[in-house]
């Protein structure tokens, strides 16, 4: 039970998803208050995709498809007590929910996402990953803050909600049956040395910036995405007129320590191959779901940690020379379901509007290939 400005809540459920981080917290502990002075640290959050946790078209477009139970979405695109303008107090199920109004709702620390109090919040101060500091509000040394289990409070949420309603981001677990023992700060948040806090001493620190996979999620966040795959072409130089030709792609699952692509199970990893003459294939590594009447993956052959797997293809070569295209992308949101939102959107559903929608980044081009193949004279 919290005690949030003077009204006794009980949180109903032992999940760190179900249930707001925090109680009310003191003004004062924004990023952007933060970032006073952690200066360099809250220009990287600022680019983050963490950033856009609650600004971001598409969770605004799935929180609103049904927001009876986008609630509990809230708990980790807005984990901080003062981010909610509703604070559940109790409920029986998800649908018949006892809210009260927040008296200390700050909508402008709402819009902050995952903010630095996400991570760093205690009860006795501020986390810290490093001993020895000497800061203007109480810290408290953390080294959970280098450890999967602060990442798998929103990136391991497995539930079955009702039939048709799961949660399914099941990236700690993969890690986990991989074996892995880096952990998730090792990729996702590479060391760097610096002042850490205007005047403090240079230490070594982990940049804030958590790429994954490259895709921007608004104006702010356009940094690079992380490299995971390995990407090759094998196919002959020349050919015969009427000679079958052989083309393998080869991905590589190089570098993650979960599946690729992991997170949202609408990700996919879409490779493209074009012939001649208009012949075209599309190769989809990602998971299947059926969501209605009751929700169930049908399939998966998503990529493991370390995981090479070809695709065959071939093509019957004309009698001229062939421009092979090969290109591979990372998709976040399927052209049907991103037409399905501007269909309600122009028909007056609330969220994010039409225009929105059409504009927003729905993947990233990680490899693009060409190749010529030419016409063999003779045997």
């Amino acid at each position: 039970m919290y005690l949030l400005a003077g009204i006794s809540v009980v949180l109903i459920a032992a999940r760190s998803w179900e249930q707001p981080k925090t109680p009310n917290l003191a003004a004062g502990q924004k990023a952007s208050d933060c970032g006073v002075c952690h200066t360099e640290i809250y220009a990287e959050w600022k680019q983050s995709t963490h950033a856009q946790a609650w600004t971001d078209v598409q969770f605004q477009a799935e929180l609103h498809k049904d927001p009876e139970v986008g609630w509990m979405c809230l708990n980790c695109h807005t984990p901080l007590a003062n981010q909610q303008a509703y604070l559940v107090n109790t409920t029986d199920s998800i649908r018949n929910i006892d809210r009260i109004r927040n008296p200390a709702f700050d909508p402008a620390w709402q819009a902050e996402g995952v903010t630095c109090l996400s991570c760093h919040w205690t009860n006795e101060g501020i986390a810290s990953a490093h001993k020895n500091v000497n800061a203007p509000h109480p810290t408290v040394y953390s080294p959970e803050l280098k450890r999967d289990s602060l990442c798998n409070e929103c990136h391991q949420a497995v539930a079955r909600i009702e039939d048709n309603l799961v949660c399914h981001f099941n990236t700690g677990q993969e890690k986990l049956d991989a074996g892995v023992t880096e952990s998730c700060q090792e990729c996702h948040m590479p060391s760097v040395e610096r002042v850490m806090a205007l005047g403090g001493p240079v230490r070594t620190g982990g940049r804030h910036l958590w790429a994954g996979s490259g895709i921007p999620k608004g104006d702010e966040s356009t940094h690079p995405g992380l490299d995971a795959l390995d990407f090759k072409v094998t196919a002959q130089a020349q050919a015969a007129p009427g000679e079958q030709v052989p083309v393998v792609i080869t991905l590589v699952n190089a570098r993650a320590g979960h599946m690729v692509p992991s997170g949202d199970p609408e990700r996919t990893v879409v490779v493209r191959i074009e012939g001649p003459a208009g012949n075209v294939e599309e190769w989809r590594i990602g998971q299947v779901w059926e969501w209605h009447p009751v929700s169930r993956k049908l399939s998966d052959n998503r990529l493991k940690p370390k995981e090479a797997r070809d695709h065959q293809w071939s093509f019957t070569m004309p009698t001229e020379d062939v421009e092979l295209k090969v290109s591979v992308d990372h998709v976040r949101m399927s052209s049907e379901n991103l037409n399905y939102h501007i269909e309600k959107a122009e028909k007056g559903h609330p969220g994010p509007s039409a225009e929105a929608l059409r504009a927003y980044p729905t993947k990233r081009r990680l490899f693009s290939h060409q190749t010529q193949i030419s016409v063999r004279d003779g045997p």
